[in-house]
């Protein structure tokens, strides 16, 4: 029997820059239903929830044909929002796609569990795409480095895999192009099941606590992260700045 593919979006209403965030409009429907689509429309998967505190998120959910299940607005993270949502119900490869990111596509998150597929070994799956101009140094732009067999090695908010002649003229404000092996990290991971729930029944570890990189909890605890590679202009929206940009490459696409 082939395994139950589950995504589940965490939604929050409470950000900090950008309350009510899922339900902001972009390119005619709520930043949320970008999110959905892009799950619905990928074959693999089978269900898609939406894990979430509020009675609206609630509603755009369920209207844009999410199953929508409601969570304590106490919980610390959207991982721990869909380990609620989870509870007694079935999922054998469960993915977890970030609702603030709707230009996610949905080849992206067949990639993402191809990934744990091809990878018996792996417990867990996630993409990674090729590093913009400026992304290096940025401590917004979390980087990771693979070994031979495209798994994460480590991630970073801090420069990795750089020259360190590149990295002294870059600390240093120097002009010029800085060649990396790095990728610029995609925030969509594809689980095991009972990889979820052993990351879950762990507390933080300190290079997660360090970095504030919930993944680094999986690699300290000796866990294999499958990484594929895909072209992708996916960013998060977390402000005003973000969300216009978005909308001026939407309606680019759109023209």
């Amino acid at each position: 029997m082939a395994d139950l593919v589950v995504a589940v979006i965490p939604a929050r209403y409470g950000s900090e820059r950008l309350p009510g965030k899922p339900l902001l409009p972009l390119a005619g429907k709520p930043i949320l239903a970008h999110t959905i689509s892009a799950a619905k429309a990928c074959r693999a998967i089978d269900k898609v929830l939406v894990a979430t505190d509020h009675n609206d998120i609630f509603a755009i959910a369920e209207k844009w044909g999410a199953e929508a299940v409601m969570t304590s607005s106490d919980l610390p993270s959207g991982s721990d929002r869909i380990g609620a949502a989870l509870q007694d119900r079935p999922g054998d490869i469960v993915v977890n796609l970030q609702g603030d990111e709707p230009e996610t596509e949905p080849q992206h998150l067949q990639r993402c569990i191809e990934g744990l597929r091809e990878d018996k070994g792996a417990s867990v799956s996630t993409l990674c795409t090729p590093l913009g101009r400026g992304e290096l140094m940025d401590p917004d732009c979390v980087k990771v480095v693979c070994d031979q067999k495209d798994r994460a090695i480590y991630f970073s908010r801090a420069p990795l895999g750089v020259d360190r002649e590149d990295l002294r003229r870059a600390l240093n404000n120097q002009s010029g192009s800085y060649e990396s092996a790095a990728s610029r990290h995609l925030g969509v991971y594809a689980y095991r099941r009972s990889a979820l729930e052993t990351f879950l029944s762990r507390p933080p570890t300190p290079l997660e606590s360090l970095e504030r990189l919930e993944q680094l909890r999986l690699l300290e605890h000796g866990m294999i992260i499958a990484v594929r590679s895909v072209q992708a202009a996916v960013r998060g929206i977390d402000t005003e700045t973000d969300l216009a940009r978005v909308r001026a490459r939407l309606m680019g696409k759109s023209k």
